[in-house]
């Protein structure tokens, strides 16, 4: 089964104001710890990646340049089995399927999709919040999420490349929380339905 952790980042909360920026993706393998102890070999995950807005060849003057990323992320969604998120139902799914609407593409088919932050919630666990950093902060998850300076993002959405590279880190420093994250919640997750 392939699984993957994905979020997205972009330049508003609103998909009639906003374009995407970047998606990451962190393939999410089986925990194999027991058979590292007994070998001694290490497993290391695979690379997180992102895909992203093309700086070199976007139109600076085109205030929607993300229908070829919107249609790649899409893509990729559809590549896995499973897609885990945080937050994901309300804002990255429904933000990516407006702006495919925008674009008039068609929308993402999610064989299975799981939104992990209501499993940090109320009715599984008290957390305290669900914000995917006090929940890694709480889990004692080694991988340390970054807060952008509103700036950065400023930069990256007018087209700087080392403000879009800073946002991109952020992305997937958060991807590989949510998998790490994603064993932990996994024994409160009672079934996986079909994604509609």
């Amino acid at each position: 089964m392939r699984i993957a952790a994905f979020d997205l980042e972009t330049t508003d909360l609103k998909a009639n104001m906003g374009t995407i920026l970047c998606a990451s993706f962190q393939q999410v393998m089986p925990p194999i710890r027991k058979l590292m102890e007994a070998t001694d070999i290490a497993v290391p995950n695979p690379p997180t990646y992102t895909l992203k807005i093309d700086l070199d060849t976007m139109d600076p003057h085109d205030p929607n340049p993300d229908k070829e990323l919107c249609m790649a992320i899409r893509d990729e969604i559809e590549w896995y089995d499973l897609v885990l998120s945080w937050n994901g139902v309300m804002f990255d799914a429904s933000f990516l399927n407006a702006r495919l609407l925008y674009h008039k593409e068609r929308p993402t088919r999610f064989q299975f999709h799981k939104d992990l932050m209501y499993y940090a919630g109320q009715g599984h666990n008290r957390i305290g919040s669900r914000r995917l950093e006090s929940v890694q902060q709480f889990m004692g998850i080694e991988e340390q999420k970054t807060r952008l300076d509103w700036d950065v993002w400023k930069r990256a959405m007018r087209g700087d490349k080392a403000g879009l590279d800073e946002v991109v880190r952020h992305c997937e420093i958060d991807v590989r929380v949510l998998a790490e994250a994603y064993w932990r919640l996994l024994p409160y997750v009672r079934n996986f339905h079909k994604a509609g």
